[in-house]
């Protein structure tokens, strides 16, 4: 996080835009930042979950850190936002394994997706529109279990002021994968849309198969499938969306050939069934491979090399697929990816749209919390809270 301070720069008045773009609504409303004289201390100490070595257990290599120091602006270029919520996922459990596919520098600290306010900046920020007390997102990968956490400008997006800050650090990699999964990956004509698609979802009891869900019925989906454990297939056929059992070999006879989206983030059989089931015109999207990656040790690089080959025959070999990775579709697409959050947000702030909560936990209970998702025991969103 760069070099420290011991106090945090008071926030100055802001400037004349609308207010709707400041604080949070819902469980986090809008207040008045205090005035110099009557300074919190609690904000002095920036608390925050750390690593500093890869494992399989979270209680055992993480710890939480309390300072009385928090970061400071060190680039022109940087944003240092006091944070709000952030995630606890199956993701942040890959990465503290080593298993991620791509290079982590340790020390490090989890969270994914982080939601928060900003309390300084550098020049560049202050640029590009950027304002003290202003809600902001981020999909960041790393460093968002903490209370402070310092970004570049260029990564955030704006949050509407009415929205609960829990729900929206939910838009940013869950719904935004489903989004961009239905939306962005399968090639078609500027006036092509989702209406009276066929479309299956592997996995449709998780947190991004139920977005998939959510939104494919929002886009006008003519039939959603859905692979699920039975105990949840009532549940799943309240929803409109036709359950299918988890095993491939016995829903891919149901579905064979007849589907024009098929989105699959378990890999089950290496992408083959998921495939098998689109029509002539039909697109597979590939958001992960969690089947292999919940067993699997570190590799020789860190990746495992099943992890490796099926990531290489879902980028280059089979036809009419994508493989999706919500951070880097980030960095790659920013323009298209601001966009699109953003509409999710206004969605969101509209209540179109209603991201289901499973737990809330502290900055202590995010080692424990990853073990329990890892072992299942957790299977909806979780939010940390930094400040509870």
């Amino acid at each position: 996080v760069g070099r420290s301070r011991s106090r945090a720069r008071p926030i100055p008045r802001q400037r004349s835009r609308s207010r709707s773009r400041f604080g949070f609504g819902g469980r986090d409303s809008a207040r008045e930042a205090p005035e110099p004289n009557m300074h919190n201390d609690e904000e002095d100490v920036n608390k925050f979950v750390q690593y500093r070595e890869f494992g399989l257990y979270a209680t055992e290599n993480s710890r939480v850190i309390a300072i009385d120091e928090i970061p400071v602006v060190e680039k022109s270029s940087d944003v240092i936002v006091k944070v709000k919520a952030s995630t606890v996922s199956i993701n942040d459990c890959f990465i503290r394994r080593g298993i991620w596919n791509d290079s982590i520098k340790l020390p490090t600290t989890p969270g994914f997706d982080v939601v928060g306010t900003i309390v300084s900046m550098g020049v560049e920020a202050e640029t590009a529109g950027f304002d003290y007390g202003e809600a902001v997102a981020a999909c960041c990968r790393v460093g968002g279990n903490a209370r402070y956490i310092t970004l570049h400008y260029g990564d955030l997006c704006s949050v509407p002021g009415n929205v609960d800050s829990s729900q929206a650090a939910c838009i940013i990699s869950t719904y935004m994968t489903a989004y961009q999964a239905l939306h962005r990956c399968k090639p078609r004509g500027p006036r092509e849309t989702l209406e009276g698609s066929n479309i299956l979802v592997t996995g449709g009891n998780s947190p991004i198969g139920q977005a998939i869900i959510e939104l494919a019925h929002r886009a006008g989906a003519s039939k959603i499938f859905a692979t699920a454990p039975k105990k949840v297939h009532e549940q799943l056929h309240d929803k409109g969306v036709c359950p299918l059992p988890l095993d491939a070999k016995m829903w891919l006879p149901l579905v064979r050939g007849k589907m024009d989206i098929v989105i699959d983030g378990i890999c089950q059989d290496g992408y083959s069934s998921p495939h098998a089931a689109l029509n002539y015109r039909g697109h597979l999207v590939v958001i992960g491979m969690n089947l292999i990656m919940n067993g699997a040790e570190r590799g020789y690089c860190g990746t495992p090399m099943d992890a490796m080959i099926q990531s290489f025959k879902a980028g280059y070999l089979l036809s009419r697929t994508t493989r999706y990775d919500v951070y880097e579709s980030s960095k790659l697409r920013p323009a298209e990816w601001k966009h699109d959050i953003e509409y999710l947000m206004e969605l969101l702030a509209r209540r179109k749209i209603n991201p289901v909560i499973e737990k809330r936990v502290t900055l202590d209970a995010v080692p424990f919390t990853q073990q329990q998702l890892e072992a299942g025991e957790i299977e909806g969103l979780v939010v940390c809270k930094p400040w509870k």
